[in-house]
């Protein structure tokens, strides 16, 4: 194998922390459904036990319609999942005798919902930031607890939480690290990942290559995405369905640092090799996340989406490793991919547009049933397993690919070492 050069720059040191239990997926959709039938009976003023049983069936309908089956994602990790959970809460009926039923087993941001019968859109953006705020730190709290070395810089990448000073900057202060510098990379959604590793990549290479400023040994990027506090059970649209029933929450951190001081640690790694990133003409208004009150808003045209994703795929793939020096096809049966699995549809159109086996999307189609849809936390995760698998081997090529609203597609190409 070609000797490695000590100044490369590697992705090391991966950890991830859930604070409780992955909740199985038929679990989640029952809990989601009943929240949102009581929602749209508590909007609509229906408190008839006729008229909220067809507003059962609509909401019914619309889960064996368009929410994700335990087939495709077999559980989640819910941070807000009721600490009290009762499967007999799923069973009690919503309304009796023309009287709104009081449960226990409920979202924190849906209490007044399922105790009062009021609010049915939920809790407001102010209190969810608090949520989110709380719960990231316990997490982020729980990444850092044995951390004893300093990184010099941290990039905190996060789509649905907002705050200055963030939940980071309350790590470093309790750590006692007043030098750490903080880089915000916000409201990049699921291709959050391979833009932040770039830029984290372009801060330490500069750093050493002389200049003002110290050199940096060690940058750390920081993931905490909770989609879950952005539930929102007052829309029964397709869309909204369907994404309650993927995302799952995800809190991850891990390092850059050059190749020669992550060998000195006993750290395995992955070599970065190559960036290239673009965005799809024409197509800005196919996919917006958008900041709003009382949960942030997604829009999507899925057809549109899927197909302009479909459609420039293999072109963004041959061009990347074009700029790389190399020929797609002469080199695609010897590499692994790591594709953002967001669904197994679009994975699936990815696939046959890219002439690859099930054996090659096995990875990213595993990751997306074992854990739900991971959002910027997808690739990450994947990349710690492929460190820790010990069946692949030092010189194995990787290829990552990332894609969102934009419409961007990002790729990354590494090398176990």
């Amino acid at each position: 194998m070609k000797e490695i050069e000590s100044t490369a720059t590697v992705l090391t040191d991966f950890h991830s922390v859930r604070l409780r239990d992955l909740v199985p997926q038929e679990k989640t959709c029952k809990l989601l459904a009943k929240g949102m039938v009581k929602a749209l009976a508590v909007k609509s003023g229906k408190t008839s036990e006729k008229d909220v049983e067809k507003i059962h069936k609509k909401v019914r309908t619309k889960f064996s319609q368009f929410a994700v089956s335990e087939k495709t994602i077999k559980q989640r990790y819910l941070s807000i999942w009721p600490e009290n959970y009762d499967a007999a809460d799923e069973e009690c009926p919503i309304v009796e005798n023309g009287r709104f039923i009081e449960y226990e087993s409920v979202f924190p941001m849906y209490e007044n919902l399922a105790k009062n019968h009021t609010n049915p859109a939920g809790a407001g953006l102010n209190d969810r930031m608090e949520l989110y705020r709380l719960h990231t730190e316990k997490h982020l709290r729980k990444l850092y607890n044995d951390a004893h070395e300093q990184p010099d810089h941290i990039i905190h990448v996060t789509s649905t939480g907002y705050f200055d000073p963030n939940p980071v900057d309350s790590i470093i202060s309790e750590k006692k690290w007043p030098d750490v510098d903080i880089t915000n990379f916000y409201h990049k959604a699921c291709n959050a990942p391979i833009p932040a590793i770039r830029t984290a990549n372009a801060l330490i290479r500069s750093s050493v290559s002389g200049g003002y400023e110290k050199p940096k040994k060690r940058i750390d990027l920081v993931h905490s995405e909770m989609f879950s506090i952005h539930i929102n059970l007052s829309e029964d649209h397709p869309i909204n369905v369907g994404l309650m029933s993927t995302f799952s929450d995800s809190f991850l951190r891990y390092s850059i640092m050059t190749y020669d001081d992550a060998r000195k640690k006993g750290l395995r790694s992955l070599k970065i090799v190559a960036f290239k990133n673009m965005t799809i003409p024409n197509s800005t208004n196919t996919a917006v996340w958008k900041v709003s009150d009382p949960a942030f808003e997604f829009r999507i045209d899925p057809m549109k989406y899927f197909r302009l994703v479909r459609m420039n795929i293999k072109n963004f793939v041959k061009s990347f490793f074009s700029d790389a020096g190399m020929e797609f096809r002469d080199v695609k049966d010897r590499l692994l991919f790591v594709f953002q699995a967001s669904s197994s549809l679009i994975l699936k159109q990815i696939a046959k547009e890219l002439d690859l086996s099930e054996e090659q999307m096995a990875f990213s189609r595993n990751t997306l049933y074992e854990n739900g849809y991971l959002s910027s936390g997808a690739i990450p995760v994947m990349c710690k397993q492929l460190i820790d698998d010990p069946t692949i081997p030092s010189g194995q090529k990787i290829i990552c690919i990332g894609y969102a609203q934009g419409i961007t597609i990002s790729g990354m190409l590494l090398e176990k070492v």
